[in-house]
């Protein structure tokens, strides 16, 4: 039956649940606060019949049936205080997609290591013939691969459309790790485990959940667990060894060897097992090791740059978060120069300073948030802690300090927005300003 729906949001999620809830056959209305939208999305609409509004949400936006939120809009947003008061039904784009979502369902979150999973799974699947694409966070939108028939669909699912899902349950799961992160978003650190872990809702038919050993008690019984990180975990990476195993039901598979994994860090051999596993719970007959080498990691996360003077240059500029930062860090090997700094998300610093100091490392700070991150590494007892005003400083800077044989790493632990658009604008100026270095 044709319904009235509203849209809250136009961006990119936004705009591809409109263009699909129009082609259902419904009558779509679009409401966006942003003072205008680009000509592209014009257009896209136009071809669509869908009709909008921007500068904010007036009550026209109440007209429907159906509310439904794109990616990263909120409780608090004023369309949908306005539909709660209406008693207008306010859904989600994982509850509104489910149904037209087909194949085998592979869903993966977590504060850190989502992309490259969610990358990798979908190459080795695709490596191995199947017919998968990768959807979601990741940049590609839900929406615009609901309905057609694929073997897989790969998504990377963030914690603010997670916050939303009632429904929507896929055959595995995979949560690759949890820190504080958008707590501005959610209120509070449990909030966002708890919008996190709904993506385990239990399924009829055999389902999977692919975690940390720590994380296992996160998941309902109705999932099957397969963990990281134990003696007895279900899969385990060892780091003396050149294998990779997948241990369920009482049997053991060998997931890969070590020596295809073109990426660099601990952190992505556990990103690897996790998405090694992932595939080959959905599809059995799959081979790893061909596909692992021919893999190029999303950009931005532990990229190796080049090698100047001896000293190897590595782009970690999404690594946007403590955690995040911290997990490089300690994933790299030698001596490493670190460049922190940018815009804070509330934060404390503390732990990612103790990890500099157990590391031994140089630290170079930039960014607005320079005295909370130089405080804290003095407090730890860090002693070779610089302040520059710009990248051009910072890299100068690093290219000095850093000996023959040793990691200048940018990983910010911060948002780039007080000097850049995006963390990708941030990896891109420091990659050029690297390459130019005699």
């Amino acid at each position: 039956m044709r319904k009235k729906i509203t849209i809250v949001g136009a961006g990119v999620s936004g705009r591809a649940l409109a263009q699909f809830a129009a082609r259902q056959g419904n009558s779509v209305f679009v409401t966006d606060t942003r003072g205008a939208l680009p000509e592209e999305t014009f257009r896209l609409f136009n071809e669509s019949a869908v009709d909008w509004e921007c500068g904010g949400h007036t009550p026209r936006c109440c007209e429907c049936d159906l509310m439904l939120v794109s990616s990263g809009v909120s409780e608090k947003s004023p369309a949908v205080v306005m539909a709660r008061e209406r008693s207008i039904p306010v859904m989600g784009e994982l509850d509104f997609l489910a149904p037209f979502l087909h194949g085998k369902l592979i869903a993966v979150t977590g504060t850190n290591g989502k992309t490259t999973c969610t990358s990798l799974i979908a190459h080795i699947l695709c490596g191995n013939g199947i017919n998968a694409v990768a959807a979601g966070n990741i940049g590609e939108p839900l929406a615009s691969h609901a309905g057609p028939g694929y073997d897989a669909i790969v998504m990377e699912l963030s914690s603010f459309q997670l916050h939303w899902n009632t429904t929507f349950c896929p055959d595995i799961a995979v949560l690759t790790n949890l820190a504080p992160d958008h707590i501005d978003w959610h209120g509070s650190y449990e909030n966002y485990v708890a919008d996190k872990c709904r993506i385990f809702n239990p399924k009829e038919t055999e389902n999977y959940a692919i975690v940390h050993e720590r994380d296992r008690f996160r998941v309902p019984p109705q999932r099957t667990v397969v963990t990281l990180g134990s003696e007895d975990a279900a899969y385990r990476v060892t780091p003396e060894k050149d294998e990779v195993f997948l241990y369920v039901n009482g049997s053991r598979r060998c997931l890969f060897h070590q020596g295809s994994l073109p990426i660099m860090g601990t952190h992505n051999l556990e990103n690897a097992a996790m998405s090694a596993a992932a595939a080959v719970l959905a599809f059995k007959r799959i081979d790893i090791d061909k596909t692992l080498p021919s893999f190029q990691a999303p950009r931005h996360r532990c990229e190796k740059i080049c090698i100047k003077s001896g000293v190897v240059y590595v782009d970690d500029s999404k690594g946007t978060n403590v955690a995040a930062a911290i997990t490089a860090l300690r994933s790299i090997d030698g001596r490493k120069t670190v460049i922190l700094g940018g815009q804070g998300k509330g934060e404390s610093y503390e732990e990612l300073a103790a990890a500099v100091y157990e590391q031994d490392a140089s630290a170079i700070v930039i960014g607005s948030e320079t005295p909370a991150i130089v405080s804290a590494l003095k407090n730890a007892g860090c002693t070779k802690v610089f302040t520059e005003r710009s990248m051009e400083e910072a890299v100068k800077r690093a290219a000095e300090i850093a000996r023959p044989g040793e990691t200048v790493l940018l990983s910010p632990a911060c948002t780039s927005w007080d000097m850049y658009r995006n963390y990708k604008e941030r990896g891109d100026h420091f990659a050029e300003l690297v390459r130019k270095l005699p």
